[in-house]
């Protein structure tokens, strides 16, 4: 019996020696399902492997032997399967990589995350994949990527649904996890209850989502799935998309920057060009008046000179951004616009807020705009 036991044992090393070899030979690819149920029989083969050496140890060395031979050709064959899925994983990676190039070559946000969506399921070999921003407390998706092949009428309910909807991040829902977290995860369809809508109207067995961050918060999410062919998604999937988000959330990043450089390059261009032209205008004025009458342009320098310019009371009580900075107040903005516009970071211009409200000694922000408001009128009175 034992020695039917040690045969069998060898058949099925040689049939598993077989399939690994099959699967190193061919080209690495995202589905894991024979890797992980050969890894698995491997396993079940150890065991009873080891459970057969305690038998015979130090009462038959040829059949310790033996079993101990078995053994360490178990072993190399873990360890060729092993190699294959580290290549699978950097195969994807390096498609990961490929991806993320060619969307850094995209001069505009509004650009990229529309890409984004096709080049992660590209790259991860995914059906499905969402791109999403993060507004307050809620959240939305911004790109939707879904197989040319799926299902229209499938792919219209899922693209009308989560681009449709702001969804509120509020206690048990997956997304404020992945905000506080900061981790990609993998959700099967028993483990749904945090998006029992999403997993029923795009009818996911699973799906992988992750955060996308920049400037140390979280802007957004990407969300992904599989559902053609049968391959069932594993924690390599999760591993892939988030290296993805973690590589995208850079590239926005520095896309967002240079969009903001070109704009405050645009405006330093604009004021330039508008100071010279002034500057231009007031010499040819200068030119016309000393071939007029000279005795005249030196009465007129004199009494330039002599004339003391009055600065207004709002000009000696607030300082030029916190001018700015109020201005843009009055026309409605908010602190993430007022940001955006002036070119500075969000807290600095809250900074400038809490500045100009106890400058104008006011108790709240429509308080310390109608101050500012009232200051001018008595001005121009």
């Amino acid at each position: 019996m034992v020695r039917a036991a040690r045969a069998e044992y060898r058949e099925r090393l040689a049939v598993a020696g077989k399939r690994a070899a099959a699967l190193s030979a061919g080209t690495p690819g995202p589905d894991l399902s024979v890797p992980n149920a050969l890894a698995g029989e491997l396993d079940e083969l150890a065991q009873q492997i080891h459970a057969a050496l305690s038998d015979v140890l130090g009462r038959r060395p040829a059949e310790v032997l033996e079993l101990a031979a078995a053994l360490l050709d178990l072993t190399q064959l873990q360890n060729r399967l092993r190699e294959h899925v580290m290549a699978i994983r950097f195969t994807t990676l390096e498609r990961i990589h490929e991806g993320l190039a060619r969307l850094r070559a995209l001069p505009t946000t509004a650009q990229l995350v529309p890409q984004a969506a096709e080049e992660l399921a590209r790259s991860c070999d995914l059906d499905r994949t969402l791109v999403s921003g993060v507004r307050g407390s809620s959240w939305r998706a911004e790109a939707v990527w879904i197989r040319p092949d799926h299902d229209p009428v499938l792919a219209r309910r899922i693209s009308e649904y989560v681009t449709g909807n702001w969804i509120p991040l509020g206690n048990g829902v997956l997304e404020t996890d992945l905000v506080r977290r900061r981790v990609a995860i993998l959700v099967r369809a028993p483990e749904g209850r945090h998006r029992e809508n999403l997993m029923s109207i795009s009818e996911s067995p699973a799906f992988v989502a992750a955060p996308i961050l920049a400037n140390q918060r979280v802007i957004g999410f990407v969300h992904a799935d599989c559902v053609e062919g049968g391959r069932a998604l594993t924690t390599l999937d999760r591993d892939n998309v988030a290296s993805f988000a973690e590589g995208f959330g850079l590239v926005f990043e520095r896309t967002a920057l240079l969009e903001r450089l070109e704009r405050q390059r645009v405006r330093v261009h604009d004021a330039f060009g508008a100071t010279e032209r002034e500057l231009s205008g007031l010499n040819d004025a200068e030119t016309v008046l000393i071939r007029r009458d000279r005795e005249a342009v030196a009465v007129v320098r004199m009494a330039a000179g002599l004339r003391k310019i009055a600065i207004s009371p709002v000009d000696q009580l607030l300082t030029v951004r916190e001018r700015q900075v109020v201005e843009l107040m009055v026309q409605g903005a908010r602190n993430r616009q007022i940001a955006d516009q002036l070119v500075i970071a969000e807290e600095t211009v809250k900074s400038h807020v809490r500045s100009i409200s106890r400058k104008l000694r006011a108790s709240s922000r429509a308080d310390a705009v109608s101050r500012y408001l009232q200051l001018r009128i008595r001005e121009q009175a």
